[in-house]
């Protein structure tokens, strides 16, 4: 097959990474799968895992339909990754549909839920899922477990949570920003697929996946009907995987990409925010009130997520990561960072 361009119609100026395609492939291949006969069935037009394509271009329809293609020849829709819990075709389209009707995220989230503990194949593995609320109301975390013989693909599990919060936002028309994440394996060497899905705070070794979130969110009401879903789910693999519906989301996001990650400028007042934003003060506290976060704790989070990716780097020094990220204290940046995750950036590196 040779490479070709490809049109303006497949781009709609969002490209996948060929990385997240070849990953696809090696899949198919660690299961003894046709990768040629796959690539003609989602009609691709040149081969990903070609050396001289590392800077061919995927189209989101091309990434979802070789995605969907993966699901059909394993007869799993997890890919997969979780061999101990597998999910069968059209397993997600009717945990989907169990939720959409719902009056709430809440009560979707326990529908889906009580779908998974019914539905889901289990090979001998013991799985736990639940949704928990602080005593305070402001915290909910989201929480999937396999049984300890299932340990290497705890991680799997974590990611498949991150999946699970983007499709959740997408029902209630915002994007869900978790505030931290748990890993019930240890650390992987490779954390690339894991800061994809979590630029916030994550720690391993812990007794639950989990993924925690403002429980403000829970009484959003459900936005989609099953129309939009049924077109949804044609390009899921792209908007779950690779990146959230424009529409999904939120005002937090919006803010955190304004302020970028170069906090070597100082960012932009409450008042200033607001004319980037085109609203008035008012209207954004009250969307910031909604979402349970401030500007205060996003310009926080956005600082604290910079320097957690540095520090995962070779070569930069703590005193540099704080530089880099607004402080010209070392001393203070200490301060911030322990107050932010618990530890120390020495400790957490």
């Amino acid at each position: 097959m040779v490479a070709k361009p490809l049109e303006k119609a497949d781009l709609y100026n969002e490209t996948v990474p060929i990385e997240f395609t070849r990953a696809l492939l090696v899949q198919a291949r660690a299961y003894e799968r046709d990768v040629d006969a796959m690539l003609r069935a989602a009609r691709f037009p040149f081969d990903p895992l070609r050396e001289d394509m590392q800077t061919a271009f995927v189209s989101r329809e091309q990434y979802s339909r070789l995605c969907l293609e993966l699901f059909r020849e394993l007869g799993d829709e997890s890919g997969g990754v979780m061999p101990d819990v597998q999910t069968p075709l059209g397993t997600t389209r009717l945990m989907a549909l169990s939720m959409i009707n719902s009056s709430t995220l809440l009560a979707a989230l326990r529908r889906s839920i009580e779908f998974n503990r019914v539905c889901r194949v289990r090979q001998g593995a013991e799985l736990v899922n639940e949704l928990i609320v602080d005593e305070e109301g402001k915290e909910a975390t989201l929480t999937y477990r396999l049984s300890d013989d299932a340990m290497a693909h705890q991680h799997s599990v974590l990611c498949n949570l991150g999946i699970w919060m983007r499709f959740s936002g997408w029902l209630i028309g915002q994007q869900i920003d978790i505030t931290r994440a748990s890993c019930a394996g240890a650390q992987p060497s490779f954390m690339a697929g894991i800061r994809h899905f979590f630029p916030c705070p994550v720690t391993f070794d812990q007794p639950v996946n989990s993924v925690t979130f403002s429980a403000r969110l829970l009484e959003s009401e459900l936005v989609r009907t099953e129309h939009e879903l049924h077109e949804f789910l044609k390009l899921a693999p792209y908007y779950l995987v690779i990146e959230p519906l424009e529409a999904t989301r939120s005002i937090t996001y919006r803010i955190r990409e304004i302020l970028g990650d170069d906090f070597y400028e100082e960012m932009p007042s409450f008042e200033e925010l607001t004319g980037l934003l085109n609203m008035s003060a008012r209207t954004l506290r009250r969307r910031l009130e909604k979402e349970g976060t401030s500007y205060q704790r996003i310009k926080d989070n956005a600082r604290r997520d910079a320097a957690i990716t540095m520090l995962s780097r070779q070569g930069m020094t703590v005193s540099e990561v704080a530089e880099r990220v607004g402080f010209s204290d070392p001393s203070a940046f200490h301060r911030s960072f322990k107050k932010w995750t618990g530890q120390s950036p020495g400790s957490y590196r």
